[in-house]
């Protein structure tokens, strides 16, 4: 069975991100300071939309979980749409970014960026979920495929494996969510940061790469479920 998903979205899309928006930096700052990494630019409000997509495919993946060919598939694919919506609610503040309202007073003594999230409380809410993120990226959309190749192995698509593990075309976008943070991890080891103009928002370009990624898997799902039941 097929992924279902078309090229421009798993392969145009995160290639012509990690290629403009380091492009517009040296092109124009100023119009990416505001445009790109302000609160309500491209990079947040992007993620988020395509966050939304991604929930809505998760929902639908949800109802028709009695296909699939073990009964913790549901329940995983339920937490990556949950995931999903922690995902884009955080990064619009749960609406606050949209609709401009005050920070309630508890949220905003232990908030450090006195926004209504709980990614800004602790590294719990914030770092350490990345870094799972991260991982999953890493093992699920790239070295599972190597594996795979290395091995010869596939699974049928009756089981379980066959519908968790990303599909292949998730690889390129994998591939660059990783790299895109290893020019400046490798600068910081020498206690340096990226010069001008080279000094982007890795990890915003980074969010918006997982976004695709988590969108697209359960995409592929849910086309892959409606393969199976036509």
């Amino acid at each position: 069975m097929s992924a279902g998903i078309h090229a421009w979205a798993w392969l145009w899309l995160p290639l012509t991100l990690v290629v403009v928006v380091p492009v517009w930096r040296m092109v124009d700052e100023s119009s990416y300071r505001l445009h790109f990494e302000n609160e309500l630019g491209f990079a947040e409000n992007g993620t988020a939309l395509l966050l939304v997509l991604g929930i809505y495919a998760g929902i639908l993946v949800w109802r028709r979980r009695a296909q699939l060919p073990h009964r913790l598939l549901g329940l995983w694919f339920g937490l990556v749409g949950l995931g999903c919506v922690y995902f884009a609610g955080e990064e619009l503040s749960w609406g606050q970014s949209l609709f401009h309202w005050d920070t309630p007073q508890l949220m905003e003594e232990v908030n450090d960026q006195g926004e209504t999230n709980i990614h800004n409380i602790s590294s719990w809410f914030d770092q350490k979920p990345r870094l799972l993120l991260e991982l999953w990226v890493l093992i699920g959309g790239v070295l599972f495929h190597l594996w795979s190749q290395a091995t010869g192995r596939s699974f049928p698509p009756d089981h379980w494996a066959h519908w968790f593990w990303p599909v292949r075309k998730l690889i390129p976008v994998s591939v660059l969510a990783l790299i895109v943070m290893l020019p400046k991890r490798i600068l910081e080891l020498f206690g340096s940061l990226p010069p001008p103009p080279f000094d982007i928002r890795e990890t915003e370009l980074q969010e918006f790469l997982f976004a695709i990624f988590l969108s697209l898997y359960l995409w592929s799902v849910l086309k892959r479920l409606q393969e199976k039941g036509a």
